[in-house]
């Protein structure tokens, strides 16, 4: 592959992370039964990177995702520039000619990396779906940055197939916080709701101790029950008061494993006067009676 670059090759930047993993233990891989589906083949990580530069006139043999946290810089693909600046993001299409550069007088500082397997033609698409592929904004999350030293730091312990298998599970968590991420961007015009609904669920929560109506939801979020009803299934698949009394008998189970609480104790703590009727409620979601679930925890 012909390819071009400037200064870093032979200085490196002072802080950077890199792991390459060997082609050989990737070839280990191509048919494994979990690896196959989506792996890294290189992650890292270039601070303040002055005259970082890559030119592949013929591509990369696998997806790149470059993360900017400091400073700007430039991708090119397909004759389209793409500015890229502190919390954007963007993933270069897999074996497609393109060029990177940092500004000159404000270097990016990037976490990145390449990635393949069946899955990974899916999650491009994903990506592209947003903002028509250009570069997408991201708000900053100290838990991003902490995945990407995790699997840097867990490669540098070496290639053998646990810790490989390991860094292939995380891998979908850390793409899945960027692409999925990027499905509430402002431009979603579903974003209203799915803050409506997000509301919705911390009021129940913090109502858990407590009896409520539908009414009450309507008072609270000054909306009509059918409008609150429509929405919050269509994002949920559940009622909201079908929802309300799941989470209380999740609680209901939870005081069973970590307290000394009687059965009536928890459906009194739980608001639930009759405590035959909180047995009824719990079978209903649970499958067992709360005495039968209590023996077998």
């Amino acid at each position: 592959m012909m390819e071009n670059s400037r200064s870093f090759l032979e200085s490196g930047f002072k802080g950077e992370q890199m792991i390459v993993v060997p082609r050989g233990v990737i070839k280990r891989f191509d048919r494994h039964e979990l690896i196959s589906s989506l792996y890294l083949t290189d992650i890292g990580f270039f601070p303040n990177a002055r005259n970082h530069f890559r030119n592949r006139p013929n591509g990369c043999g696998e997806y790149i995702l470059i993360y900017c946290v400091e400073g700007r810089g430039t991708i090119t693909q397909n004759g389209i520039d793409h500015d890229i600046q502190p919390n954007t993001f963007f993933i270069i299409e897999k074996d497609v000619a393109h060029k990177y550069e940092s500004h000159r007088t404000d270097p990016w500082s990037i976490y990145w990396v390449h990635f393949v397997g069946h899955k990974s033609l899916y999650l491009f698409k994903q990506f592209t779906k947003q903002n028509q592929g250009g570069s997408i904004f991201i708000p900053f999350s100290q838990d991003r940055i902490e995945e990407f030293d995790f699997i840097i730091n867990l490669l540098e312990r070496g290639s053998t197939n646990q810790l490989f298998e390991y860094s292939s599970m995380l891998l979908h968590k850390l793409l899945g916080s960027f692409i999925y991420y990027s499905l509430k961007s402002p431009k979603n015009p579903d974003l209203a709701k799915e803050d409506l609904v997000k509301r919705i669920t911390e009021y129940l929560n913090e109502k858990l101790y407590e009896s409520l109506t539908l009414s009450d939801v309507e008072r609270e979020f000054n909306k009509s029950s059918s409008s609150l009803f429509t929405i919050f299934k269509e994002k949920t698949g559940y009622s909201i008061m079908h929802f309300f009394s799941l989470i209380k008998i999740q609680k209901a189970c939870e005081l069973m494993n970590l307290t000394d609480l009687s059965i009536k104790e928890i459906s009194y703590r739980l608001d639930y006067r009759d405590p035959l009727y909180f047995s009824r409620v719990f079978k209903k979601f649970m499958g067992m009676s709360p005495m039968s679930y209590k023996k077998n925890k």
